[in-house]
């Protein structure tokens, strides 16, 4: 299965304490979890119709230990099976070579138009 990695820094901004998650200093779980999420994006978004888009419908994520602010992550993300417009992925997350996330994400391949239609909402005014 094709892999894709994307590289990031913890900022003051990602922590836990910073966005209310938490009251430490380090990488906030949901901070760690849209990096993930953006990975996968990204590595869909080479492959998709300018008219398509892709969205997140599930995560599951192991956070196994804290990285610091100013730390050097490493997301990398497998496409495991697609089923339909759904594409499932495993990732893990590293702090240089120690891995600080495991999991899986779900993404599903959308047309943008019609989907924000449903909320009273256009692409031009998105």
């Amino acid at each position: 299965m094709e892999e894709f990695s994307k590289n990031f820094v913890v900022g003051s901004q990602d922590t836990a304490k910073e966005i209310g998650s938490g009251d430490l200093e380090v990488l906030a779980t949901p901070v760690m979890l849209a990096m993930v999420e953006y990975t996968a994006k990204e590595y869909l978004n080479k492959a998709l119709a300018p008219e398509e888009t892709s969205v997140g419908s599930v995560i599951n994520a192991r956070h196994l230990r804290p990285s610091k602010v100013g730390a050097n992550i490493q997301v990398k993300v497998k496409v495991e099976s697609q089923e339909k417009t759904k594409i499932n992925f495993s990732f893990d997350v590293f702090d240089n070579d120690q891995v600080v996330a495991t999991g899986n994400h779900q993404r599903a391949v959308i047309l943008s138009e019609p989907f924000l239609k449903k909320l009273g909402l256009s692409e031009q005014t998105s």
